[in-house]
Order: structure tokens, then C-alpha cells, then sequence
């Protein structure tokens, strides 16, 4: 059996979000063959750098422009020069032989139900959307099914006129490693910050100038990709543990008492899966915005909404020691919850079915 798990790096989420899925499809069939592929490499192999890097860019320094064009995105299509791309799409599923096509990205869903349009092809198109906000660019006709973070996601696609038969509430697919691990006895206060793949943490010298004055609490910083900002906050606080990129984020996160991050969606269900509880960074992209409001509303964590009183906010919440159990009670009992389906059963139930 051969799956192709199409993605992009327009942060690090959509990724994460493929490489757990391709993990789960392995851990149940290991002869299957799962390759994850940047649809941008592929389609647009002399533009990549260039799309990547106005991505980053307008992210990082132009929010205000990036959520316009974001807007701009939901009343039209997302997909450029969709129509050329039948001819691209087709190479990539020949030769990856694909019997199931699963995308975690917005473009790559338009691509495929497009190629799908115009050949007549019957293939399997599963999307995993990795917001919670069900942006109108996920929405493509040729989608066979679509798997959610959230209830209130399902009801969204379902105004839109998707069928209920084709919405699975499975949450935002995360990696095994995201566990829930017991903590030592008598551990330190832990606090954790994160700014996701770009390493996006505003006003983070003074945010951190107030946490360093706490004796009895040990800060470790992941910037991911942001090597700047490590320098900087490395030479700033050496009483911290600073780190870039690492593959160890799950073992950081279990061990945090609490978690300060942006609203990413993938962060937001690694912290729920290792029973993190959660202070989020006032979100500046929109999708993030419908994030923060889902973890009020679940009670998984606090938003910093307001400026000024973050640090206070923060060391409040550490010394709440009940309140933090019952995030991460709040947390395993919102798991449980989720349709533990995964698009391995739906397409070999969907296969028997056909024959």
C-alpha cells in the first residue's frame, strides 16, 4: 500500500502534523510505504527559496499584510496556477504510486482536488486541518474526508455544506513521543517557552528579564529556527537553558510545568497530549486568535491578552499548583474524547466497502 502525505513549510506545524501521521500509518502497518513531500519543492523547485523566505518574512515583520492576505485567501482560492499544476500532480502521483493522498496543507489539498477535477481520478484525498479555524483555502470539493482538531471545527465545516459522514474530530495529529510522563517528586518550578518554528516570541528580552529574577524557577527557551534570538538570549541569561532547533521538544514539554508559547495548533494539542497546561503569547496571525479562544474555552490554559502584567500572569499561575492539576485533568479527559479513527481504518473500511 502506497500513501503520500503531501505538506509545506510555512511553519513548522504542517510538517509536524505529516511526519506524526506518517508515524501513526507505520506503527499500525509497518509494510506500508508512507512518503511525506513538500509540495512546494515539487511543484515550484526554482521558487522554493523565494517562497519560503516571503513567508517567513511577512510573518516575522509584516503580521498586519500577512492576516490580509490571509482574508484574501478564504473569498477566493489559495492554490495559484491551479489549472498548470494537473500536469505536476499527475508526475508526483505516478511516481509515487500513490493509493491514498493525506495533506496537512491548505495548497496541496487544492492541488489534488483539482488534478482530481480535471482527470476524472477517483483517489483518496484526505485533509488534516491544523487549525482550529476551518479557513475557507482548506475547502476543496474533491476532499473525501476531512479530519479535525475540534467539535466546534466539525459544526464550522458543516454550515459550509461539507456532509457530517465526511468529518472525523480526531484532534491535530501529533507524534507518539507527546506523551504524559509523571514528574520527580520535589522537581523545581519549570517553565518552558516556545515560539514555534520561526521562533517568534515578541518582547522577549523583558519577559524574560522578569522570569530571571526568580530563584526558584529554571527557564529553558526553544527558539527553533530563530538562531538570532538564541545568540542573544543565550548571552543574555545564562542562568537559562537556551536552546535552537531540537528533536527533544516532547521531553522538554513533559517536564514543564507550564508551557509559554504562540497558539499554534500543533503546539497547542503537544501540550494537551503531554498534559502541559498552557499561557499563550497574545496571538497576531488569525489563525492563531481561534486557537487562544479554543483554549480558554476548554480550559486548557490562560491568554495573555493584555500587555503589561505578562510576568506577574506567568509566576501566578506557576504557584497555582491545583489550578495546574486541573488543566491537565481538563487535558486527558478532552483526549479521550477524540475518534481515535485513523485514515489507514477509514480507507481500508472505504476499500472493503467498494469491493
Amino acid at each position: 500500500m502506497n500513501i503520500l502525505i503531501l505538506t509545506g513549510r510555512f511553519g513548522m506545524g504542517h510538517v509536524a502534523a505529516a511526519q506524526a501521521i506518517q508515524e501513526e500509518i507505520l506503527a499500525r502497518d509497518p509494510a506500508a510505504s508512507v512518503v511525506v513531500a513538500d509540495i512546494v519543492d515539487h511543484c515550484f523547485p526554482q521558487l522554493r527559496r523565494l517562497v519560503y523566505g516571503c513567508f517567513d518574512f511577512t510573518v516575522n515583520y509584516c503580521s498586519g499584510v500577512y492576516n490580509i492576505l490571509n482574508r484574501m485567501a478564504g473569498r477566493g482560492s489559495c492554490s495559484p496556477m491551479k489549472r498548470t499544476m494537473v500536469q505536476k500532480v499527475d508526475q508526483l502521483l505516478y511516481e509515487s504510486q500513490a493509493d491514498l493522498v493525506i495533506s496537512t496543507l491548505p495548497l496541496s489539498t487544492q492541488y489534488i482536488a483539482a488534478y482530481k477535477q480535471t482527470t476524472g481520478s477517483a483517489i483518496p484525498l484526505y485533509t488534516y486541518i491544523t487549525d482550529i479555524e476551518a479557513h475557507n483555502e482548506w475547502l476543496a470539493p474533491g476532499t473525501d474526508c476531512y479530519f479535525v482538531g475540534d467539535e466546534a471545527t466539525r459544526l464550522q465545516l458543516l454550515r459550509r455544506g461539507v456532509s457530517p459522514e465526511r468529518v472525523v474530530v480526531s484532534g491535530i495529529p501529533v507524534r507518539r513521543a507527546f506523551r504524559p510522563r509523571p514528574r520527580p517528586a520535589g522537581a523545581p518550578r519549570e517553565l518552558l517557552v516556545m515560539g514555534g518554528g520561526l521562533g517568534l516570541i515578541p518582547r522577549a528580552g523583558d519577559l524574560l528579564s522578569a522570569l530571571a529574577a526568580q530563584p526558584d524557577l529554571h527557564v529553558t527557551v526553544i527558539t527553533g529556527k530563530n538562531e538570532a534570538l538564541r545568540r542573544d538570549l543565550a548571552q543574555a541569561f545564562p542562568a537559562f537553558t537556551v536552546l535552537g532547533f531540537t528533536d527533544r521538544v516532547a521531553d522538554y514539554m513533559a517536564r514543564a510545568d507550564l508551557l509559554l508559547t504562540k497558539a499554534g495548533g500543533i503546539t497547542t494539542f503537544e501540550a494537551i497530549h503531554t498534559g502541559t497546561p498552557l499561557c499563550l503569547l497574545r496571538p497576531f496571525l488569525m489563525q492563531e486568535e481561534a486557537n487562544a479562544r479554543y483554549v480558554e474555552r476548554h480550559g486548557f490554559g490562560t491568554v495573555l491578552w493584555q500587555r503589561g502584567a505578562e510576568a506577574e500572569t506567568i509566576l501566578s499561575l506557576l504557584e497555582d499548583r491545583e489550578g495546574l492539576a486541573d488543566v491537565r485533568q481538563r487535558m486527558a479527559v478532552s483526549l479521550r474524547s477524540l475518534d481515535p479513527l485513523s485514515p489507514l481504518d477509514l480507507f481500508q473500511a472505504e476499500r472493503r466497502l467498494a469491493c
